[in-house]
């Protein structure tokens, strides 16, 4: 037998080592908190502290460690134990902060001239997609889709950049992430639309087993109607009007606000199962009947491409990796099968939502049979 402390050799069943006095025999004390609840403890200066572990983050050295949120200056353990619901509280309501709410916490602490903010604030516009989401469930998928899809050039690019490295550089110290994804976004030379699209191929795929793979109808209903992730998860059945046979929504900019987007045939059934006997709630929704968060439809769309046999690679390294295929390329496979179907521009242009101020004046004339003659198409 050995001590349990100094490892020296001592008689079996011994309690105390011979050499060091060292106590053989280990107590267990129940725990009065459960794991993830927090802990306390007495700094060097006899306050108390309360602290609360809130993730783990890998360092530029390879080593992952804790990422914990505390608050100290308790005069006893029990007020610190007492703040740990608090503490936690606080927490979760910072996991709930929006994108548009940080932009709005940030910006006044951000002391620059005129002109350097309103490229700011231009360059923010590009994430609209995104002002609505928890800006904790925000990964680097969503901020390189608004990245890639905005049609501004390379300037434009470059703040969208600089800006997300400045609020994650706010929000870090303030345990809204844990990570900056500014850093890992890529500004992308222009790209054809086929190549960041789901093939149609591998869409036929999908189709082929929506009714036994669980959320694929979603991505088949996501590559038939065009929006984007974001714009799909916010449909609401009171969205849809079933003698039209058409949804209106989209995100709020200046082209893609509460546009009309008609429902192909090909996946009517799976809208009329989505709102059948509902006057109200997400039509895409979660198990439970709510709304499905981005995080979550991420995962069952990568779930479903494997699923349906489709290979997804994954590109890039460490923090930057990104799967080949993400959400966000249901929206390029709605753009590349309009392209087979002989029809103005114009009304093209109205159902995805192009998010060109320039082009709006091409939407004012636009009627749903026009739309429907395309998606009935496609």
């Amino acid at each position: 037998m050995q001590c349990r402390k100094c490892r020296a050799a001592i008689p079996d069943d011994s309690r105390f080592c011979l050499r060091c006095g060292a106590n053989q025999t280990l107590s267990h004390k129940p725990k009065s908190r459960g794991n993830g609840q927090g802990t306390v403890f007495q700094r060097p200066n006899k306050s108390w502290c309360a602290m609360r572990t809130i993730g783990y983050v890998t360092g530029p050295d390879g080593v992952t460690r804790r990422k914990t949120v505390s608050k100290s200056g308790f005069k006893t353990k029990r007020d610190a134990v007492e703040y740990l619901p608090q503490l936690t509280l606080r927490t979760e309501r910072k996991k709930r902060i929006t994108l548009a709410a940080l932009y709005d916490a940030w910006e006044p602490t951000h002391q620059v001239g005129k002109s350097t903010k309103d490229c700011y604030a231009a360059a923010h516009k590009w994430f609209r997609p995104l002002w609505n989401q928890s800006f904790s469930d925000i990964d680097i998928d969503d901020l390189q889709d608004c990245l890639d899809d905005c049609p501004k050039g390379k300037r434009t690019k470059e703040n969208m950049k600089a800006l997300c490295g400045l609020l994650y550089k706010y929000a870090i110290p303030r345990h809204y992430a844990t990570i900056n994804l500014g850093e890992y976004l890529v500004i992308r030379a222009e790209q054809a639309t086929e190549k960041l699209a789901l093939p149609v191929a591998d869409l036929a795929k999908i189709r082929a087993k929506a009714d036994t793979i669980p959320y694929a109808d979603y991505v088949v209903a996501q590559c038939y109607l065009g929006f984007r992730p974001s714009e799909l998860l916010a449909l609401d059945v009171k969205n849809y009007d079933p003698t039209q046979k058409a949804f209106t929504g989209g995100a709020k900019t200046d082209a893609g606000k509460d546009r009309i987007v008609t429902v192909s045939p090909k996946i009517q059934p799976i809208i009329d199962r989505l709102t059948a006997g509902k006057t109200t709630g997400p039509v895409f929704c979660a198990a439970d009947g709510g709304a499905m968060s981005i995080k979550d439809y991420r995962k069952a769309f990568y779930d479903v491409l494997e699923a349906a046999g489709i290979e997804n690679p994954i590109e890039g390294t460490g923090d930057a990796r990104r799967h080949k295929y993400t959400p966000h390329s249901c929206r390029h496979t709605f753009a590349t099968m309009m392209k087979g179907v002989d029809a103005p521009d114009k009304d093209k242009l109205r159902l995805i939502g192009h998010t060109s101020t320039e082009m709006l004046r091409h939407y004012q004339d636009v009627d749903i049979d026009s739309l429907r003659a395309i998606t009935d198409k496609i």
